[in-house]
C-alpha cells in the first residue's frame, strides 16, 4: 500500500489517500478528495487523532465502513512512524520515493496493490510491461501501473508529437515547378540537375476536445483527463470543454504545467462533475456561444464519450451537424467501444454516428495513441 512518505507534498499525500480509500471500496470522488485537503489544510491535521476522525467523516457513510476505514488509515497514515511529514521535511529526507509528475492517484480507480503484484511487477521486463500496461483498461490498473503509465504517457505523446511534425514536414513539399527548375540550371547548360518542387501553404491543424465528464464516465474521464493535459503540452492549438449536464470550458485549466493543480482547478468549477448526461444540450450550448470562435476548415473536433445521452434525440443530430459542417474532421471516442461485443445501440450513439468522420475506442491508453495516424492525415 502506497504511504504519506511517498509524496512530495501534505495535499498530494491526501489526494494518495483518496485512492486508497477508492481502491478499498469507498466512495471517494473527486469531490471528497478536495473537501480533504480543504478540511485538512485548515490546521485540523496537526492533532492526530482530530485528523483521523475528520477523515472518517468524510469517507465513512455507514457505521460498519468505520472498521476498514481505521485499518487502510492507520497503514497509510502510521505504519512508518505518526509523524506527518510537509514537503520541507521530506526534501531533508537522504531516501525517498517520489511522486510520479502529475499524481496519478487522483486518475485511477483501479483494483487494489498487493505486494504481490508490486514484486512481479519488478520482475516484468520494461517493454513487456510498456505493452501491457498500455493494453490494460483504465478501470484495471493498478495503483503502480497507473503512476508507470503516468510516466509512459509523457514519453509516448512527445514521441507521437515529433513523428507527426516531421511527416507534415514531408508532406508540404508539392509538385516540380519546372519554370524555376531551369532557372536554377542554367549554369549547368540547360540540363536539369536539381529539381525545384513548389511549396505548400502551411496549415496548422487545431484540436477541439470535448470531454463527458457525467456519471457514466467516471471509470474513465479522469484519465481522459490526464491524456488531454499531456496532449496540450505538445499540441498548442487545442481548446478543451467538459460537458456532463452543463458544458464549460476548461483549456486555460489543463494549460498549468502541474497536473494536481490543473486537477484541482477543474474541481472547484467543473460543479457538474459525475452528474447527468445531456450530450445535444451541451453541444447546442458550445454552438451558440463558442463554435464561432473555436471552429474553422482546419479544426479537427474530438469528443470523448460513452454516447449515453439522456437529451432529446433531434437536439443531438442538429448539434452534432452543424459541428460536422465547420470541422475539418469529426472524431468520436468511446471508451464502451473497447469492450468484447460492444454495439453502438444507444440512442444518442446511433444519433451521432451518421456524422463522424471516424469513430474508435479509448478504454486504454493504445487506443488513445491510435489518434497518432487521424492527426497524421488532417
Amino acid at each position: 500500500m502506497d504511504h504519506y512518505t511517498h509524496y512530495n507534498s501534505f495535499s498530494e499525500s491526501l489526494v494518495g489517500f483518496s485512492q486508497v480509500a477508492r481502491e478499498a471500496g469507498f466512495k471517494a470522488g473527486l469531490q471528497c478528495s478536495q473537501d480533504a485537503v480543504l478540511t485538512t489544510l485548515s490546521g485540523i491535521w496537526l492533532d492526530r487523532d482530530l485528523f483521523e476522525y475528520a477523515l472518517a467523516a468524510l469517507y465513512c457513510h455507514a457505521e460498519e465502513e468505520r472498521l476498514a476505514f481505521t485499518n487502510i488509515y492507520r497503514r497509510f497514515w502510521r505504519q512508518k512512524g505518526t509523524r506527518i511529514a510537509d514537503k520541507r521535511a521530506q526534501k531533508n529526507k537522504k531516501k525517498i520515493t517520489k511522486a510520479p509528475k502529475s499524481i496519478a492517484v487522483m486518475l485511477g480507480q483501479g483494483e487494489s496493490d498487493t505486494d504481490e503484484h508490486s514484486e512481479d511487477s519488478k520482475t516484468t521486463t520494461g517493454a513487456n510491461n510498456s505493452e501491457t500496461v498500455k493494453k490494460t483498461d483504465f478501470t484495471k490498473l493498478s495503483a503502480s501501473e497507473t503512476r508507470f503509465l503516468d510516466e509512459l504517457s509523457e514519453k509516448l505523446i512527445r514521441e507521437m508529437s515529433l513523428r507527426i511534425k516531421r511527416k507534415k514536414k514531408k508532406g508540404k513539399q508539392g509538385s516540380v515547378d519546372l519554370g524555376r527548375s531551369i532557372r536554377k540550371n542554367i549554369q549547368n547548360g540547360g540540363t536539369i540537375i536539381r529539381l525545384v518542387k513548389t511549396k505548400k501553404k502551411k496549415e496548422k491543424f487545431r484540436l477541439l476536445i470535448l470531454l463527458d465528464v457525467s456519471g457514466s464516465m467516471d471509470k474513465y474521464s479522469f484519465y481522459l483527463l490526464k491524456f488531454l493535459w499531456s496532449l496540450r503540452n505538445h499540441f498548442k492549438q487545442i481548446e478543451a470543454f467538459a460537458f456532463s449536464t452543463k458544458l464549460m470550458r476548461i483549456t486555460d485549466y489543463i494549460a498549468d504545467k502541474d497536473l494536481s493543480v490543473a486537477l484541482m482547478m477543474i474541481s472547484q468549477y467543473v460543479t457538474h462533475w459525475s452528474s447527468g448526461t445531456k450530450i445535444g444540450d451541451c453541444l447546442k450550448d458550445f454552438n451558440d456561444n463558442y463554435a464561432k470562435r473555436h471552429l474553422n476548415g482546419n479544426t479537427i473536433t474530438i469528443v470523448l464519450s460513452d454516447g449515453l445521452d439522456t437529451g432529446e434525440p433531434e437536439v443531438l443530430a442538429e448539434a452534432i451537424q452543424k459541428i460536422k459542417l465547420r470541422s475539418k474532421k469529426l472524431v468520436w471516442l468511446n471508451p464502451l467501444k473497447g469492450m468484447n461485443g460492444y454495439e453502438p445501440i444507444q440512442e444518442g450513439m446511433k444519433t451521432a454516428l451518421p456524422a463522424l468522420d471516424h469513430f474508435g475506442a479509448a478504454h486504454n491508453f493504445a487506443s488513445l495513441l491510435e489518434l497518432e495516424n487521424i492527426l497524421i492525415d488532417a
